[in-house]
């Protein structure tokens, strides 16, 4: 299984192999599978607010803010990374929000694994929420098999 930080999320999400890491032992399938709903009832929910994600087996946590004007914010270990970023309104037909990102600035700080952020960098990835909009998942495409995928990450409140 692979732990993922921000420096790599921001930087090589689309040229790595993701793994979710559940936070408790509950199936993941039972929060993210949306196989028995049909397309026109999965929820609409907003990326907008706090996430935090903590890698098992690890104290370092990862912080996301989005914020409606467009930027968000992203601390992993010291590192803090700014991006510009833009998400579909609605989900696709596999309940998946495209979201595409650029690293605006970098501290030049590692994050949790020791990896540094590039300036520049530009991502696609697809976020699925679970029922509740208070967890979500961050994939490499819109597979329901939900293997390419990082996360969850919890909504803070």
């Amino acid at each position: 299984m692979y732990q993922y930080t921000i420096g790599m999320i921001f930087l090589a999400i689309s040229s790595l192999a993701f793994a979710i890491a559940p936070a408790t032992s509950e199936p993941i399938d039972q929060h993210f599978n949306y196989q028995k709903i049909e397309p026109s009832a999965y929820p609409q929910f907003s990326i907008i607010g706090n996430w935090t994600y903590i890698a098992p087996n690890s104290t370092c946590s990862e912080t996301y803010s989005f914020q409606q004007d467009g930027t968000m914010r992203g601390s992993s270990g010291k590192q803090i990374v700014d991006s510009q970023y833009a998400i579909s309104e609605k989900h696709t037909q596999y309940a998946f929000y495209a979201l595409k990102h650029q690293v605006v600035t970098v501290n030049q700080q590692k994050d949790c694994e020791g990896e540094l952020a590039e300036v520049g960098y530009e991502g696609l990835h697809y976020i699925r929420f679970d029922l509740t909009g208070d967890l979500m998942i961050m994939c490499d495409d819109e597979s329901a098999i939900l293997e390419n995928c990082f996360g969850p990450l919890t909504r803070n409140k």
